[in-house]
């Protein structure tokens, strides 16, 4: 495992945290239960961390990570990034505060734009609401500088997502994500929908963004190898429950619960 970056400031804290989607029949559509996707969970954060939750799909994870971007609101619970609740948090600043990579590089990604427009796009935002007057020319060459930044030349801005391979595309929905200087990112999946050659590239990439720019991130994996090169502490979920916790090498070295024993006999020798 990586060296962890040693801080002790609590970023993000996640508190009871319960997301019930309703099971409705009959021509009422009436409610007869609950699908109970994140059942009453509890975790933290610190600056510069790397925090994995982990676990099969439908356990409850990225729906953990919605809630924590608010793509999604809670049923019950507080989530609070440096003590603030992010629900009385408008968009545009909570956008600027937590972003969002997503699973599938291109689909995340508007094949109607080209490169340029869509990280500028997120840059301008960031500038319109700090008050920055937006120039043309520094507009471009930050743009420039975020590709470079994350691997990328900085003379694509006219070229379209579907030009680029899988790996690219990733390092582009990061450069966008980066245009808004968070402090958190919530990695959802970042490297399942890529070819293993191009998993470790991208995950070296993360690393050196964190060291280099202070990040810390949630992590959502189902793949433990990636959990375990990447991450310092992790969180195992089965059924929407937080079933244990810990940080990498205890949990790796000394399962507790069944469930995680069963996921660590899972990995391929």
């Amino acid at each position: 495992m990586h060296e962890k970056v040693q801080n002790d400031g609590l970023i993000l804290r996640v508190q009871n945290l319960k997301k019930y989607f309703p099971v409705e029949r009959g021509i009422f559509r009436r409610v007869v239960d609950y699908v109970r996707a994140v059942d009453d969970i509890s975790f933290d954060i610190r600056k510069g961390e790397i925090f994995a939750l982990v676990g099969e799909s439908g356990c409850g994870k990225t729906t953990t990570a919605k809630l924590v971007v608010r793509l999604l609101e809670p049923t019950d619970g507080k989530i609070s990034f440096y003590g603030k609740d992010v629900s009385l948090m408008g968009r545009r600043e909570l956008s600027q505060k937590i972003q969002i990579i997503f699973q599938d590089p291109f689909a995340s990604l508007n094949p109607r734009l080209t490169i340029g427009t869509i990280v500028r796009e997120a840059v301008r935002q960031r500038w319109e609401a700090s008050g920055e007057k937006v120039k043309t020319k520094e507009l471009r060459q930050e743009i420039e500088e975020l590709l470079v930044q994350v691997g990328l030349p900085g003379d694509i801005l006219d070229d379209y997502p579907h030009q680029f391979s899988g790996g690219q595309r990733q390092r582009i929905g990061i450069a966008r994500a980066l245009a808004m200087r968070p402090e958190l990112i919530v990695a959802d999946e970042p490297v399942s929908s890529l070819d293993i050659s191009v998993q470790a590239q991208i995950l070296n990439l993360l690393l050196d963004l964190r060291d280099s720019l202070g990040l810390s991130y949630l992590l959502i994996a189902h793949d433990l190898n990636v959990v375990r090169f990447l991450s310092d502490r992790v969180t195992v979920m089965y059924q929407g429950k937080i079933v244990e916790a810990g940080s990498v090498d205890a949990v790796y070295n000394s399962p507790q619960h069944f469930y995680t024993k069963r996921l660590l006999e899972a990995i391929p020798k």
